[in-house]
């Protein structure tokens, strides 16, 4: 397959790349370049390509997935940052449909860890997971899904 510039010119998809340029914070960058090393790479690029690949696969969900299920959020959150605590209660509560636990432990004094249990609709499931995504002080957030036989 081929991919058509607008210069006429054709380019070979598995040659062809984009350059993009992203912001992040010094120790981010430090905590990524470790993580990197450990991991085996050598390449940032091909570091980032590998963790682009996770987050599409984790986040991509086919649509013919079954109609009900269970899972759990997993949330690393600064509690301090843009009122976390308040929003995610109030997203929750719109999802109380399927929400069946929820536990905050409190982990230092700016780091929150909150696990989110889950039954019932999956596409209900999907929207609290994108919803609780969109938070500014999130670190991290994992959802673990399972298929109920």
């Amino acid at each position: 397959m081929t991919l058509k510039q607008a210069n006429g010119h054709e380019h070979d998809e598995k040659t062809y790349v984009h350059r993009i340029s992203i912001s992040l914070s010094p120790k981010l960058l430090a905590e990524f370049d470790k993580s990197m090393i450990k991991a085996g790479f050598t390449d940032r690029s091909k570091a980032i390509q590998t963790a682009l690949h996770s987050f599409v696969d984790e986040h991509n969900w086919v649509d013919d997935l079954p109609k009900s299920g269970a899972g759990a959020i997993i949330m690393l959150y600064d509690n301090h940052v843009y009122n976390q605590d308040t929003k995610s209660t109030r997203i929750q509560h719109k999802y109380n449909d399927i929400i069946s636990a929820a536990t905050h432990l409190h982990l230092n004094d700016n780091n929150c860890l909150e696990s989110i249990m889950v039954k019932g609709d999956v596409r209900r499931m999907k929207e609290l997971a994108n919803e609780l995504s969109k938070n500014r002080g999130i670190k991290s957030l994992k959802f673990h899904f399972v298929n109920v036989v």
